[in-house]
């Protein structure tokens, strides 16, 4: 059921932000848009590496990601003077204007989204949602253990 409701949102989202902002962007493009341009408001740098961690996906799909949002011109890679090998994410005019019109797109999203479950049903869903994060993450931890030992 888990699997199955988050491909139909991940799906539903796609399409929503194909068709109300951009056919060049898809949900993980947007938020990873949005992480970039937040980043840069904040000063804060912002690498690949970063988005592996913050959305838990893997190298090659964050290097083919990044290279689909710079070439459609939503975001520029700047090599860093101390690491040529590390590349420096910004977001474009494009990717700024873009973002604010996926922030709100994903906003509406969720609203629709959450419409007729009750408050209480959503809160104790997040937090059962939040405790199968908990167990994964200590299985994963303990399967990488017992492949080190």
């Amino acid at each position: 059921m888990l699997h199955r409701t988050s491909v139909a949102i991940r799906c539903a989202l796609d399409a929503a932000i194909a068709a109300q902002v951009s056919p060049e962007l898809t949900g993980l493009r947007g938020m990873a848009l949005g992480y970039i341009a937040a980043c840069q408001q904040r000063g804060e740098p912002v690498y690949q590496r970063d988005l592996e961690n913050r959305f838990h996906i893997n190298r090659s799909s964050v290097t083919a990601m990044l290279q689909g949002l710079e070439q459609s011109g939503f975001i520029t890679r700047t090599a860093v003077e101390q690491d040529a090998r590390l590349k420096s994410l910004s977001p474009t005019p494009k990717g700024l204007a873009c973002n604010e019109a996926v922030h709100t797109c994903v906003r509406d999203f969720e609203t629709r989204l959450r419409s007729g479950i009750p408050r209480e049903q959503l809160e104790i869903t997040c937090q059962v949602i939040g405790q199968l994060i908990r167990n994964v993450d200590d299985m994963t931890a303990e399967l990488n253990n017992e492949k080190k030992g």
